[in-house]
């Protein structure tokens, strides 16, 4: 009736909030879980055991503030500053899905416990060399894909060579969220289409485009390889898109795989197998791919709004977190401080080009004649993609051989050939 209020029932609620749930991503779960798990134990710790969504706003201000400035990992160990961030991201989930209305984002009455997160950040860099993230995933530069497809880790060849391939060029193109929404993948979800401008191939998958490129990361010509190696029966719109692979098939058989999704295990594991056998260093795991897609496409000055529609994220602020200067750019950075304008690229395209015969050649790097008006450098090695120096004037050179211990000793001094 008109005027009549209407009252929302709990079971409405709760089913309003099972669809909200069905539509995060699993990744997001589990990763509230675990943060509200780590704040409850905080909480038990110091006698609070109430509901988090029942604490009084001030209240929870200054359990907040406590747990920012004294929660340690089991082990003993401190927090990374993003795990702390990550922790008030989480908690704020949380609360929106028991229906509180507080914030302890925007809300004045947090504000406090905002001011403590921001000192313990500062404490966490000074005290403890944290924020950084050492340990996290990073990109694989243009050098080490070239590599893959060299030693026969990417291409066509092999069942899982080429399921491999085709998840790593979609994943690119269209910004997958790691192992997440490349498990749901179903093989409708993509399909070839033109371009109504110029004709040529391309694959759509929610709106999203990965043009024909006619070599061997052709997206289309691999998902053409991946379609003729699958069972029939799996080409269905709702069939799984990446399968487990058939080891029992007949020599010379040309399907490939099996009538059966690939496991969630081998999955997570597609770039982790491929970086071991490459014996390339560093953390390089299936997220690798998404810090790639994005790190790629910002370092070719594409905006941050494009940047954002491809791979999904909703807040222009969360594409910072791919900004940290990767090897290429300390390699830039190293060139600016030997102040020398013929080492420095004047293009963005001098820039990738430079960087992939550094990365790609284990040579030792003889010494520019051009420097040595100002300087000499006595090189070593070429390891792991970075060289050390000794640095000292010509002045000091000829002075006694003995006072070499002055020197002034200059780390990671990237130089060209």
């Amino acid at each position: 009736m008109e005027g009549q209020s209407y009252l929302t029932s709990p079971e409405e609620l709760g089913e309003i909030q099972s669809f909200i749930e069905r539509q995060r991503p699993d990744n997001t779960k589990k990763k509230t879980m675990y943060d509200i798990k780590v704040i409850k134990r905080y909480f038990e710790s110091i006698y609070e055991t109430r509901e988090i969504e029942n604490i009084p706003a001030t209240e929870l201000n200054v359990q907040l503030a406590k747990v920012f400035m004294n929660v340690r990992k089991r082990n003993g160990n401190v927090y990374e500053s993003t795990s702390l961030k990550d922790f008030q991201r989480s908690l704020q989930r949380y609360l929106n899905d028991k229906s509180s209305t507080m914030n302890i984002l925007q809300d004045q009455v947090f504000a406090k416990s905002r001011e403590v997160h921001i000192a313990k950040k500062r404490e966490l860099v000074q005290q403890h060399a944290k924020g950084n993230r050492p340990q996290a995933c990073r990109e694989l530069t243009t050098a080490e894909e070239d590599k893959f497809f060299e030693l026969g880790l990417f291409g066509k060849h092999d069942p899982e060579v080429l399921q491999r391939t085709v998840w790593w060029v979609l994943s690119l193109h269209f910004g997958f969220r790691a192992r997440d929404e490349s498990r749901k993948l179903k093989w409708g979800d993509v399909s070839i289409s033109k371009d109504p401008e110029t004709g040529s191939e391309l694959l759509l998958w929610k709106a999203k485009r990965a043009q024909a490129t006619h070599n061997e990361r052709c997206p289309v010509q691999l998902y053409r390889a991946f379609s003729q190696h699958r069972p029939d029966e799996m080409k269905q719109l709702d069939s799984s898109f990446f399968l487990a692979i058939n080891h029992r098939r007949q020599p010379g058989s040309q399907i490939w795989y099996n009538k059966a999704p690939l496991g969630k295990n081998e999955n997570g594991k597609f770039l982790l197998k491929a970086a071991k056998a490459a014996k390339l260093s560093g953390n390089i795991t299936n997220p690798s791919v998404r810090k790639t897609c994005i790190s790629r496409l910002m370092d070719a000055d594409i905006p941050e709004n494009y940047v954002a529609q491809l791979s999904g994220h909703k807040n222009l602020k969360s594409l910072d977190s791919y900004k940290s200067a990767s090897t290429a750019h300390q390699r830039k950075m190293s060139f600016v401080f030997v102040q020398e304008p013929r080492l420095l690229p004047q293009t963005k395209r001098q820039f990738n080009q430079m960087n992939h015969n550094i990365v790609s050649n284990n040579k030792t790097f003889p010494t520019p004649t051009s420097l040595q008006s100002n300087a000499c450098f006595q090189g070593k090695q070429f390891k792991d993609r970075r060289l050390s120096f000794q640095l000292f004037s010509q002045r000091e050179q000829k002075s006694d051989q003995s006072s070499r211990s002055t020197f002034c000793q200059k780390k990671a001094c990237y130089l060209e050939r």
